[in-house]
Formats: structure tokens, C-alpha cells, sequence
């Protein structure tokens, strides 16, 4: 009888944890870009999909607010003669009404560096990397095909964080998308079944082994 109880124990734990993980939540892929500019300048970041939409800035006025997402780029870095970054933190935004094109094309998107910098009415970006998104607001896409590169007039575009004039444009000449490889969530909770499952099984055999003994 008690053995009986055991192999239900070990049979509820394993369908308990298998339950657990096929009901985690599925999380978007993070998506790293990185590009080439018309004199050489180099950069790469990542985005999190996942970061949430927070207040709107007014970064070209009432007419054009944007829609932020705080600290959703990591390991920003950017090489040129007049600047150099490197794995640095900073905000993406989309300025859903300004259309690249007719209606229902992409709308301008991109990095704002240092972090926090277009969060008010003022527009103090030291770099803008602009990038087309032509996906469905708010929610970012984790599609790298939301993110076309094939937009003329899109680069970056470096500020006098002073002046607050354009110290350079410069189009892409390369620029890539691709989703980050992760492991799956779901691996660990496989690997903490598979840990329940053994403990459990383990602790029934030392149970018999016992019987054993006192029957001896």
C-alpha cells in the first residue's frame, strides 16, 4: 500500500510539472541589428520586444508624439571618427505618424542615445539611429521582417546635445536583422521534471530497500 502511494506521488509531481511548463508564457525573441554607414561608421544593438510602451513624448511637437520604450536597447555600440559607444543601454521609439511612404507603409522607429534623452518635449539625442517598423503598435514585433531595411534616407544621424543641431546624416550601406538565439524557457522546466522524477524515484527504491531489511 505505501509503495502504491509512492508511484502516485512520483505520478502526480511529473504531471503537476509537465502542466507547468506547457502553460509558461511564450516570450518574444530579441532581435539584434547591426549596420554599416556611407563612411564606415559601424554599430550593433539589441532590442527587447518584449518592453513595454510608456508615455508618450512629444519629440516633434503635438503633431508627431512618439511612442517610447525605455531602456528596451542593450548592448548599443557605435564606432565613427566623431564618436564611439560601446555596450551601452538606451530607449527605441516609433513616431507612428510619419509614414515613409503611402499610407499603410512603414513608420519611423529607432534607437534614442543616452537612455532617456527623448523622454520630454525637448529633443537632446546625442545619436538617432532610424530604422522603418511596419509593424502593429503598441506591441513591438519580434519579426525581423517588421524592420525593413531597404528604406532610402534611413541612417543615423548624430546631435550636438548642446546646439541641438545635426552634426551628420549618414544612409546605411549594410543593415541586418535577426532574431537572438535563446534557450527556450521550457528546457529548465524539462530539466526540473526530469530532477523531481529521479528524486522521486530514488526515494520509492529506498523505501523498498527498507521493507527489505525488516522483512529479512
Amino acid at each position: 500500500m505505501e509503495m502504491k502511494r509512492l508511484s502516485m506521488t512520483v505520478a502526480g509531481a511529473a504531471f503537476t510539472a509537465l502542466l507547468t511548463v506547457a502553460v509558461a508564457p511564450v516570450q518574444a525573441a530579441p532581435l539584434d541589428f547591426n549596420f554599416t554607414t556611407e563612411t564606415g561608421a559601424t554599430g550593433s544593438f539589441t532590442l527587447n520586444t518584449d518592453t513595454l510602451s510608456s508615455r508618450e513624448p512629444g519629440i516633434f511637437g503635438p503633431e508627431n508624439p512618439g511612442i517610447l520604450y525605455s531602456n528596451a536597447v542593450s548592448n548599443f555600440s557605435f564606432s565613427s571618427p566623431q564618436l564611439q559607444v560601446s555596450g551601452e543601454t538606451a530607449d527605441w521609439e516609433v513616431i507612428p505618424s510619419i509614414f515613409l511612404g503611402p499610407p499603410g507603409s512603414p513608420v519611423l522607429a529607432g534607437v534614442d542615445y543616452p537612455a532617456g534623452c527623448a523622454s520630454g518635449t525637448n529633443f537632446t539625442c546625442v545619436i538617432n539611429i532610424g530604422v522603418g517598423y511596419a509593424g502593429n503598435l503598441p506591441k513591438l514585433s519580434d519579426d525581423p521582417n517588421s524592420y525593413p531595411s531597404d528604406l532610402i534616407g534611413l541612417g543615423v544621424m548624430l546631435i550636438d546635445p548642446i546646439t541641438r543641431e545635426s552634426v551628420g546624416i549618414e544612409e546605411f550601406t549594410q543593415f541586418q536583422v535577426v532574431r537572438k538565439q535563446v534557450v527556450p524557457e521550457s528546457d529548465s522546466g524539462l530539466g526540473v521534471l526530469a530532477f523531481g522524477i529521479a528524486l522521486a524515484g530514488l526515494l520509492l527504491k529506498r523505501n523498498l530497500d527498507r521493507k527489505k531489511q525488516v522483512t529479512i
